[in-house]
């Protein structure tokens, strides 16, 4: 990737109407990038509750664990309700468990607890 000195300069070149069209374009891209994501539920989850802050998409979920032999796998009854926060990164959607109860997190906190 160039670094920020080196589009600068490039962009230094462009007429006025470049400049501007570029400007516009960039203004959508951000614009775009800004937006929670829109999430739909995995498999064996039903969604209670949505709130979004920021970037991250927050969700009240209930789930299914998995067990043969559990009450959730025949639907009978889903855990939960937990919470999961959503964003956008790189083009790909990641999540993580939040708990019980929602504790909104910024952009920094978030990424950590992606990263574990």
């Amino acid at each position: 990737m160039p670094s920020r000195e080196h589009l600068q300069k490039q962009i230094q070149r462009l007429s006025l109407t470049d400049k501007q069209a570029l400007q516009i374009w960039l203004s959508k891209e951000i614009k775009r990038d800004m937006r929670p994501p829109a999430v739909e539920p995995a498999t064996g989850r039903e969604v209670v509750e949505t709130t979004q802050a920021g970037r991250i998409t927050y969700q009240s979920e209930l789930v299914k664990c998995g067990k043969a032999n559990c009450c959730c796998a025949t639907g009978e009854k889903l855990h939960g309700p937990y919470w999961y926060g959503y964003r956008q990164k790189n083009e790909r959607l990641k999540s993580w468990y939040i708990g019980k109860s929602l504790k909104l997190m910024d952009e920094t906190e978030a990424a950590d607890v992606e990263s574990t």
